[in-house]
Formats: structure tokens, sequence, C-alpha cells
């Protein structure tokens, strides 16, 4: 199967994003479809970040998800500063269509599940009438509940039943995105997209914000004015993240690095030692404990923290060794040291690994 992207994500603070276009997400979800092995996609944005600060679960959801797309310009106008800038921004509301278009194509079946009562039978209807040979397989708005009171059982009784290929969760974030993670492996739907309030959108039950206030980049401040009860706090919140974000940017490409002291004591046994400038020549089917020593590297950017991240992934655990002070500051405000601990010496290392 033909590769649409790096499979190495882009990490700003903390969180994962896959550096794809409308297109190439779209042909991932096609290609994933084909597979057959069940996978969740996640429209992540600033809050995202936010919440994941101090939501451990949302936080190992993100890092785990099969692709996670930047739906918002925060995460866009930050990419830079980082490391290689992120193509475009994929908003959920814009690919859920479009995915329908493609689907209508290939034969592909979706369902739409959550929102309000009837809203998800109501969406479905409503790209159905855009897209005639579209395979509607079914369509669920469950009663409100909190996501451990949900009807779990119940849920998965009709997705079984319909089989659909791509399914919408419209949950609001971050429960759908907790509900796709939770059944990913046990069930046999190809791919689950949330996609938060696009099925109100789709039915007209919600109005998305002008064409011309999208293109001046101020679709949230339009949601904020049409709903502020719900929002003000959420976009408070993420404004004073965004401040002590851009502060620790301009702290850390302007002020000094303080390299940490080498320790040259033998590595533990048991564990795998690398230095990071070799990381691309780690075997695939590299396992067990891996220290990672970053000697003589002053700054990681996003794409390389990514890799490490992926490698965290493939082994039972990763330690970076002789992280500078630039490195530590950002690994600890995106809390990154969870996945990826750093330690000073190898003592260290081997206490981290027990």
């Amino acid at each position: 199967m033909q590769k649409t992207f790096s499979p190495v994500p882009l990490v700003l603070f903390g969180v994962p994003f896959h550096n794809v276009t409308f297109e190439e997400a779209i042909q991932w979800t096609v290609d994933r479809v084909r597979s057959g092995r069940p996978g969740y996609i996640a429209t992540a944005n600033l809050d995202f970040i936010v919440q994941a600060q101090h939501d451990t679960e949302l936080r190992n959801i993100l890092r785990e998800a099969d692709l996670v797309i930047a739906d918002g310009f925060p995460p866009v106008k930050l990419a830079p500063f980082f490391g290689p800038p992120l193509k475009d921004r994929v908003t959920g509301s814009d690919i859920t269509p479009m995915l329908a278009e493609r689907a209508a194509k290939e034969g592909i079946s979706i369902y739409g599940l959550g929102a309000a009562e009837g809203v998800a039978m109501k969406a479905m209807a409503v790209l159905k009438g855009r897209y005639p040979n579209l395979k509607i397989a079914g369509a669920w708005s469950p009663q409100y509940a909190p996501l451990d009171k949900m009807d779990h059982a119940e849920i998965l009784r009709r997705l079984a039943e319909a089989r659909p290929d791509i399914l919408f969760t419209a949950f609001g974030a971050p429960k759908q995105d907790k509900f796709n993670h939770m059944h990913v492996k046990h069930w046999n739907v190809p791919v689950a997209i949330g996609v938060g309030g696009t099925l109100d959108f789709i039915a007209g039950v919600q109005t998305r914000a002008p064409v011309w206030v999208q293109k001046m980049q101020c679709e949230w401040l339009w949601r904020w004015g049409t709903d502020p009860k719900r929002l003000t706090k959420r976009y408070i919140t993420n404004i004073g993240f965004m401040f002590r974000a851009i502060g620790l940017t301009l702290e850390l490409r302007l002020g000094r690095n303080v390299p940490a002291k080498v320790d040259s004591s033998a590595p533990p046994l048991g564990a795998v030692y690398h230095k990071f400038q070799c990381l691309e020549d780690l075997p695939d089917d590299l396992s067990g404990k891996v220290i990672i020593d970053l000697r003589g590297i002053e700054w990681l950017n996003s794409q390389e923290i990514g890799a490490l991240l992926e490698l965290s992934k493939r082994v039972e655990k990763v330690v970076l060794l002789h992280a500078g002070s630039k490195i530590r500051k950002l690994f600890e405000f995106s809390k990154l040291t969870d996945r990826l601990p750093l330690a000073g010496t190898c003592a260290e290392a081997l206490t981290l690994f027990r």
C-alpha cells in the first residue's frame, strides 16, 4: 500500500499532529478502510492541547491515535517555531462531507453517531441527498449520558449490525475520542473519527461561521459570540495557555542552553544504548528497554520528538539521557516526560526502568 504521508508526526506541546493535507487524510482513510484494520482519527485543535496538559487519558489517546489532524489555526501557526510547518488546517467540519463524497465514489459506507436526538439521522439524509450513491449504514443519537453511564452495549450492537466502514462520532471532545479509543480494539469499524458539532452543521441545526470569517481565521470568535455561556471559560483558558506557550517559545528560541553534565559510566545492563544522532539506524524489530543519549544535542524539533514518540510505541520503554536545559523545559511544559522520561545519569535511567 502506498504511504500518503510520513508516519512520523510533528509533536506540539506534547500532542502529535500528522502532517497531511485534506487529500492525504482522505486517501489515508480510504486505504485504512480497504485494509480492514480498525483505527481512529482525532481532529485536534488548541483546546485538545490545553486539555491534554491535565488529562493524562486524553494525552495518551492522542499519542496512540492512528491519525491526528490539525483542526485549528493555532497548531498550524505554532508549528514552524518548533520544526517543519504543517501543510494545512484540516478541519473535521470540512473533511466530513469530503469523506462522504469520496465514500460515495468508492462504495464505502458511513454511519452517524451522536449529537442531539434525530440530528445524526438528518445529517446522513442530507449527505445522501448530496451524494445519491452514498451508502448510509445507519444513524443513531443516543440519549445524553456521561461516558461511563452510556449504554455501550446497545451502541456496539447497532454498529455490529450496521457494519459501517467509517463512523462519524459526534459526542463532543474529548468524550468522542475516549469512546473511539475505548472500543477500537474490539469492534470491526475500520475508521472512526470524532467530528464534534459537524453533524449539527450538516443537519442545519447550527450555523457555521461564514466563509469570510473562516478565511480571516476568526471562526473561534464567531463560535464564542454565538455560544458565550458554554465557550467563555474554555476560550479564556485556551488564550491563557497560548500566552504561556508563546512565552516559552520565545524563551527557548532566544535563551541560552545549559548542556547536561555527561555521565561516562556504563549504561544499565539489559538496556539498548543508542546515540540520538544515529536514531535512524535502530532496527525495526527493536524491543525492550532503550536509552537514547542526547549529549551534544541542544534542541529537538517537533519531527524528532515525533520519531521518539513512535519509538516509544514499539518498545517497552524509552529513557532520554543527557538532555540540556532547553529540551528539559520543553518536555516538562509539554508533559512529555510521562512517555519519554529524562535521566541525568545512567543510574537514574536504571531507576526509571524499574
